[in-house]
């Protein structure tokens, strides 16, 4: 996995697809409509883990999803509204 932002991983799953870990649910929140509305990358399904003062959200993209692609619509984000949004709820 590779730290891409705060609280924000990217990597593959099993080698089979690409992945975003985002460290909080509402930032997650944005993440999901920036790639999707934004960078037209939307992903498959997600899955969360809970942890205390909230959850670990992970993003799956499909088996068609270039990792290059997602981190480049991710490096778009500001560091400033990455961690802003984080804070909302941490």
């Amino acid at each position: 996995m590779k730290q891409v932002l705060p609280y924000i991983q990217i990597g593959f799953h099993n080698d089979e697809h690409v992945i975003v870990v985002v460290g909080d649910y509402e930032l997650a929140d944005f993440i999901e409509d920036f790639l999707g509305d934004d960078c037209d990358l939307p992903y498959d399904y997600r899955t969360t883990v809970e942890r205390p003062g909230g959850e670990i959200v992970t993003l799956h993209f499909p088996a068609s999803a270039l990792l290059q692609e997602i981190e480049g619509g991710l490096t778009k984000l500001s560091l400033d509204e990455v961690d802003r949004i984080y804070r909302l709820n941490n």
